[in-house]
């Protein structure tokens, strides 16, 4: 009694420590990752992985076949950023303010100029873009730039015919059909070419053949649109481009796009052009200003001359004398300095008026550039430096937006601002001019006293020759400065160098097919490895004996292949009837490993379990138990799985009474013992369902039963219920000598390895050996194979057969 509760203590102890066990995670993929089931996943996988790939690449062709090529033409220009004060002969002057921040804004001043409107509507006019010839493709449509076996002449007036396309069918040599539609309704009509179609009060065409006609052109289809002078400004604006492609250098890269590389050519020269036209026209413009004020101060300037060589004469002629007396010489020589400073002073003045009068008129005063060296303010000349860059850059931006945007808004604020303090300069310099004037006056009085005494005659000759001189020196200047920028304007070349003008570029942009192609094979190589890993990791079944050998503590047997002779419904005794195949020798070699395990010749008990139902347990039990004892030893079955027995259907009996009758003592067990095919193997089946199987075999008629046994057999081989469901197998585990753990190839869950190293553990069985079921060869190191040729199932509960995978799970599993 004693024994029998220690024995009861002792195997609650093991319970209670694999029921703890049971609590954990079973499976961890990423730390039993097996190069040898990839292997197995990826053959597998060889037709997906190919429709993957090849999805992949046939989309990149299919992509690259559809889609319309878009071409690029560029040029490279380079800006001469030159201050314009040097450019109009101020020698000394110096522009500190032409930093990086001013070169970048003065670039970008240029760019903003080559995408206006104004530039735009310049190329429309160059080039002949109003109307758009195109043909019909199967699925693409090709524009036929230059090379339209049509032209078209036309009158529009209604404008919603503008940008509407107009079919042409070409029939003949001499006729076409002409179409298009008016909201639902196509208006049809046959033609010859050059005849007038003429839909008034809508529009007019004349349609004519040109050099690019041929005679194989019948019955094609074009279709060609009249288009908008807005549409086109737009489409020019959308595909131009330019940008700064170096600072330093001044280079920026004007480019531009579109499905034919001919037209993006020639807009881009065509841009170029314009450019350069306008350009040009500016700089024009500035030095004919110049010219014009010159030649007006020139005018003003001969007119003085004349009268002063009129006074002179009239000296001449009245007095008859020029002489004047040395002895006053030096004196004449003072008040002459004098007046030639007071002289100086009132043209500054005078220039002072002038520029005051321009900028209370506010007018530009580019025209007052060459008496900047005349002032005696360098602040002002810098001021109306700055002025006149102002009004330029306001010149430019006008050519693009109008009065009232907040850019023009902006320039105009600030030349208010610039106008206000030079009219503040104006009227320091004034101030101190008249100053000075105030202190030459005095100075000249004081000579005058010197000369009281000189004769009149020669006081009056002197101040006229004076006068003279002066104006001489100003009318020479007036007229070099004339001569100057009239050759200047003859000259006059563009402010920038066409590095490299628009080539025509066959290859397209886009789409780009090397990089389509790498990118659709670096795709389909990804989603191959994306696919296998996915695969790989919803292949949560044991393929490989290697593997399992791999991450378990107990010792591999060995494996049996997979049975593919007939199908059957449930487990049989297979080894009897063919002896000489491979699963009979994988059943001999296993039975050769186990002398290993237990070398004891005595009488010894063997138990089979598995983690769940279909692992082929009870078809292990079976022929393990058959091929014992066709080796010469007397071997009996029980059929310990008393909630689904299977052990009586594998040779056809009934289960009437057995091993749960013989525990309650309702039967003995030679009342209870089934004959078999092979003399020497016996079975006793489960009997009826107890409704509590784990209390019978803790009774102590399990052991009398076991030791009964032994007295008429060599061996006893107990077939368990699965222990990852009941905890019944463990009892009996621990009554055995052996314990035999069958895993299922591709069957069995990953979550069996550490489910078998646990019951290794807790239960301390030493002898615990672990045999891998249905492999696709009799090599134990082979590959698991995918297909099942019997098939018995367990099915303790709903989702021993897998009928709750995930729709991707299934998807993806293998067949």
């Amino acid at each position: 009694m004693a024994v029998t509760e220690n024995n009861d203590t002792e195997n609650e102890e093991i319970l209670k420590r694999f029921k703890e066990s049971q609590n954990d995670d079973y499976g961890d993929f990423l730390s039993d990752f097996d190069i040898a089931t990839l292997l197995v996943v990826t053959k597998k996988s060889i037709l997906w992985l190919i429709i993957l790939f090849g999805s992949a690449v046939l989309g990149a062709f299919l992509y690259n076949r559809y889609t319309k090529p878009i071409y690029e033409s560029s040029s490279i220009l380079k800006l001469d950023l030159k201050s314009n004060a040097g450019v109009l002969g101020f020698k000394n002057f110096k522009d500190e303010n032409v930093q990086e921040a001013t070169k970048f804004t003065t670039i970008s001043g240029e760019i903003e100029f080559l995408k206006s409107r104004l530039i735009a509507e310049k190329v429309i006019e160059r080039m002949d873009l109003e109307v758009g010839y195109f043909a019909y493709g199967k699925i693409l449509v090709d524009e036929k730039y230059k090379s339209s076996p049509f032209k078209v002449e036309f009158e529009v007036v209604n404008p919603q015919y503008y940008n509407k396309p107009f079919d042409i069918t070409i029939l003949s040599d001499e006729k076409f059909k002409f179409s298009y539609k008016v909201g639902e309704q196509e208006i049809i009509g046959i033609y010859k070419f050059d005849e007038i179609i003429d839909r008034q009060p809508d529009f007019s065409f004349k349609i004519s053949k040109n050099k690019n006609f041929k005679d194989n052109n019948n019955n094609q289809l074009y279709f060609f649109q009249i288009n908008s002078k807005e549409s086109l400004i737009g489409f020019i604006s959308q595909n131009l481009s330019v940008s700064i492609l170096n600072l330093d250098a001044s280079t920026i890269k004007l480019s531009f796009k579109d499905y034919s590389s001919l037209k993006a050519t020639d807009i881009v020269n065509a841009l170029d052009s314009v450019y350069l036209q306008e350009t040009v026209a500016a700089r024009s413009k500035i030095h004919e200003q110049t010219i014009n004020f010159l030649e007006l101060s020139l005018t003003r300037t001969e007119k003085d001359l004349e009268e002063a060589e009129e006074r002179m004469e009239s000296f001449v002629r009245r007095n008859k004398t020029v002489d004047v007396r040395s002895d006053f010489g030096r004196t004449m020589l003072k008040m002459e300095a004098l007046d030639n400073e007071k002289l100086n002073l009132k043209i500054k003045i005078s220039l002072m008026n002038d520029l005051e009068e321009l900028i209370i008129q506010n007018k530009e005063v580019k025209s007052f550039i060459p008496s900047l060296s005349q002032l005696p303010d360098p602040q002002l000349s810098d001021a109306i430096k700055n002025l006149n860059l102002l009004y330029q850059e306001r010149d430019k931006i006008s050519a693009s937006q109008n009065e009232k945007t907040f850019v023009m808004k902006q320039k105009d604020k600030n030349i208010e601002k610039i106008n206000k303090g030079i009219l503040e300069l104006i009227v320091q310099n004034k101030k101190l001019l008249f100053q000075q004037i105030t202190e030459l006056n005095g100075k000249f009085l004081e000579l005058e006293d010197n000369v009281v005494g000189l004769p009149a005659k020669e006081t009056e000759f002197v101040r006229l020759k004076r006068f003279y001189g002066l104006y001489e020196k100003l009318y020479i200047l007036l007229i070099e400065k004339q001569a100057e920028f009239g050759i200047a304007k003859a000259g006059t070349i563009p402010n920038f160098v066409i590095l490299s003008p628009g080539l025509e570029i066959k290859v397209p942009v886009y789409p780009n097919k090397r990089i389509l192609y790498m990118g659709s094979i670096a795709i389909g190589l990804f989603l191959c490895i994306i696919f296998i890993f996915f695969r790989y990791f919803l292949h949560d079944t044991i393929a490989t004996q290697k593997e399992l050998e791999k991450s378990v503590e107990a010792s591999v047997l060995g494996g049996i292949p997979e049975y593919k002779k007939d199908k059957m419904e449930y487990s049989r005794l297979v080894v009897d009837i063919s002896p000489k195949s491979a699963i009979s020798e994988a059943f001999r070699s296993i039975r050769t490993n186990l002398e290993f395990v237990s070398p004891t010749k005595g009488k010894r008990v063997l138990t089979v379990t598995s983690t769940v139902g279909g692992e082929g347990k009870t078809f292990i039990s079976t022929n393990i138990a058959g091929i014992i004892a066709l080796s010469g030893q007397k071997v009996i079955i029980l059929d310990f799985d008393m909630r689904k027995p299977k052990v009586h259907l594998a040779f056809d009996k009934e289960n009437i009474k057995g091993i749960s009758t013989i525990l309650i003592g309702k039967h003995t067990v030679h009342e209870c013992i089934h004959k078999t095919t092979i003399d020497s193997l016996d079975f006793i089946s489960a009997g009826p369902i107890p409704p509590n199987p784990s209390e019978l075999i803790l009774r102590p008629e399990f052991d009398k039963l076991i030791a009964d046994l032994h007295t008429m057999y060599d061996t006893v081989v107990i077939d368990t219920p699965p222990v990852g469901l009941v905890t019944d197998g463990i009892l009996l585990m621990k009554k055995a000598d052996v314990q035999l753990y069958v895993v299922r190839a591709n069957y069995s869950k990953k979550g069996v390895k550490k489910n078998i190293n646990k019951v290794y553990r807790t239960g301390g069985f030493t002898r615990l050996s672990v045999i891998i079921n249905a492999m696709q060869s009799a090599n134990t190191y082979g590959y698991g194979g995918y297909g099942y040729g019997y098939g018995y199932g367990y099915g303790y509960y709903e989702g021993d057969k897998n009928s709750n995978d995930s729709f991707f799970k299934k998807l993806f599993k293998r067949k």
